[in-house]
């Protein structure tokens, strides 16, 4: 204060409100009974401005009880700055003097905490167990059958259950048939197997894979297996099965059966053809043993039972495989491997194309009385046209093979509908033109007729060119031809309604036809087309290509063919759907 001030008020009263408050009394920081050494500085972890203690034995006598409990309700219950990284501070409450290590949290408080929720409590085991059951049963199921298989084996079990109990343990890679009653299974059954090994997706992978297949009687019981008398005891190592069961056209099966004879001769197996569900007769109605032409690895082997063929993977022992499941094995893996990698267009598919020729000409054969069906109509044909058996006879008539019925065209133009008979003969004329007339023939256009509906046959002959001669099962003076001989449009989804003898009956005519129509397995002194023309559409075209062999079908060995272009001017594969606007032109084998 001023001194001018000082000497002014000197020796006036001092109002009331302007007095000094008094001294602070009831907290241990204004008390003058505590020595100034007594105070603890505040510090960030003190609580309420407090050091790391409670209240000292003189403050609680200077606060009654009362006082205590307010002043204590007045505190904060957790610091304004609490240091998580101190260790010298708890998360919550705060030690006393001598009450080190002790926590103040009330044990009687977590207990009846843990009464109050004990349903959360028990709710949450619980699903913890059960989320441990779920991750066991993933990553290691064999610890929970163990842990089942102890608790069985509480049990006193014979030696016969054990052995029981031993066989119904089933590795990763076997293939279970337990669920089946019937063997061979069916070719629909073995498309579920397929699909539940392989799924509708199937991603890359190689050809020859797959670990995956059935026990095997020799291997888990090397004794005697009971087989008729006078039948093979041994088994064939390794074996491929065609199974045939009329869910396509007679061609479809034998284009997918040559493919899969070719594999077999390839890998060192034995082939076999499975008839059981064949609506066609029996193989051998037809065709000769396939084990006549193709022996395999092991001549005189004894087939697999029919409980061990496996559709998938096809690097089981014995594979089976029909129209059903070749989606699964012939498609973009068996391109990757069979297909020439350096090759172009056509020149891609020569090795497929050459396996599908070895097969029909060595393997697959008509028996012997289907043989001489073909060779009397072929001695028919010649007569017919008037020619003699002197050894030049390939090149003499061109064949056509009209497909009505539910053949459909598979070009843009011909989409959902036949193609049409005026694509066939006009065809026709210009390839008598090129092939025949070029090199001084003279002689009146020659045609075979191959079609299953004999009604297109004057239509036909009255779009060639005038004087054309033409000649058909239909129109055979041997009765035992024209019986053979299709009578109406073929749909595949009616054939099966036919009575069985019929059904045998049409597929010899179907063989004979095709034979006539290609010229596959002619004798050396028969007559043979020198051009077929067909639609791509049917499988009978795919195989008649083959059966003309490389160079004939496509025009090739007259230049470069490194292109893998069809040679236009020296083809005598003539095709009228798709007209060679298609990449490859050509293709060996149809997917169901």
């Amino acid at each position: 204060m001023p001194k001018s001030l000082h000497t002014h008020l000197k020796g006036c009263t001092i109002p009331k409100s302007l007095r000094m408050p008094p001294r602070l009394q009831n907290i241990s920081s204004g008390s003058a009974r505590v020595q100034p050494g007594q105070l603890t500085p505040r510090t960030p972890h003190s609580r309420a401005g407090r050091a790391e203690e409670a209240f000292s034995e003189f403050e609680l006598e200077q606060f009654g009880d009362d006082d205590y409990r307010e002043y204590a309700l007045q505190q904060q219950a957790e610091p304004l700055l609490a240091s998580s990284a101190s260790a010298n501070f708890p998360p919550s409450g705060y030690q006393a003097r001598r009450d080190d290590g002790q926590t103040t949290r009330n044990p009687r408080k977590i207990i009846r905490w843990l009464i109050a929720n004990l349903g959360l409590v028990f709710g949450s085991a619980l699903a913890f167990a059960l989320i441990l059951l779920i991750v066991l049963s993933y990553r290691r199921p064999d610890a929970l059958l163990s842990a089942v298989g102890a608790i069985q084996s509480l049990t006193p079990t014979s030696p016969e259950t054990l052995k029981q109990d031993k066989t119904l343990s089933i590795p990763e890679n076997i293939i279970s048939y337990e669920n089946y009653t019937h063997f061979p299974l069916d070719p629909i059954e073995y498309l579920t197997e397929c699909h539940n090994l392989m799924g509708e997706i199937m991603g890359p992978m190689e050809f020859w894979s797959g670990q995956k297949d059935v026990v095997h009687h020799d291997e888990a019981d090397p004794g005697k297996y009971p087989v008729a008398e006078g039948w093979p005891i041994r088994v064939c190592n390794k074996t491929i099965t065609y199974m045939l069961d009329g869910h396509v056209g007679l061609l479809a099966d034998l284009a997918l059966m040559a493919q899969a004879a070719g594999l077999a001769r390839e890998a060192g197996r034995t082939f076999l053809v499975d008839d059981t569900y064949w609506n066609r007769g029996k193989w051998t109605d037809h065709f000769q043993d396939v084990r006549m032409g193709q022996p395999g690895p092991e001549p005189g082997c004894r087939a697999p039972p029919p409980e061990e063929l496996v559709a998938c993977p096809r690097n089981a022992r014995h594979w089976v495989i029909n129209s059903r499941t070749a989606k699964y094995h012939f498609g973009h893996a068996f391109s990757e491997e069979f297909e020439d990698p350096y090759g172009r267009q056509l020149n891609r598919l020569r090795g497929i194309f050459n396996r599908a020729r070895v097969s029909l000409t060595q393997t697959i054969r008509p028996n012997a009385a289907i043989a001489a069906l073909i060779h009397s109509a072929r001695i028919e044909l010649a007569s017919f046209l008037g020619l003699d058996s002197n050894g030049t006879l390939a090149d003499q008539y061109l064949s056509i093979h009209a497909r009505l019925g539910d053949g459909m065209g598979l070009s843009w133009k011909y989409h959902d509908k036949n193609v049409p008979i005026e694509e066939y003969a006009a065809a026709g004329n210009a390839a008598w033109t090129r092939l025949f007339r070029s090199a001084g023939n003279s002689a009146l256009q020659s045609v075979y007729l191959a079609s299953d509906d004999p009604n297109v046959f004057e239509d036909l002959l009255s779009r060639l060119e005038p004087g054309s001669r033409m000649f058909s099962l239909a129109k055979s003076a041997n009765p035992e031809l024209r019986n053979i001989a299709s009578p109406a449009p073929y749909f595949q989804d009616k054939f099966s309604a036919l009575p069985e003898s019929y059904r045998v009956q049409l597929t010899k005519g179907m063989i004979v036809d095709f034979a006539l129509f290609s010229g596959l397995w002619a004798w050396d002194d028969d007559l043979k087309p020198g051009a077929v023309i067909c639609g791509l559409g049917s499988n009978v075209c795919k195989m008649a290509a083959v059966a003309l062999d490389w160079d004939r079908a496509f025009g090739y060995g007259f230049g470069d063919d490194s292109a893998g272009d069809v040679n236009q001017e020296y083809a005598r594969w003539i095709e009228v759907d798709e007209k060679g606007n298609i990449s490859p032109p050509w293709m060996a084998f149809e997917m169901f």
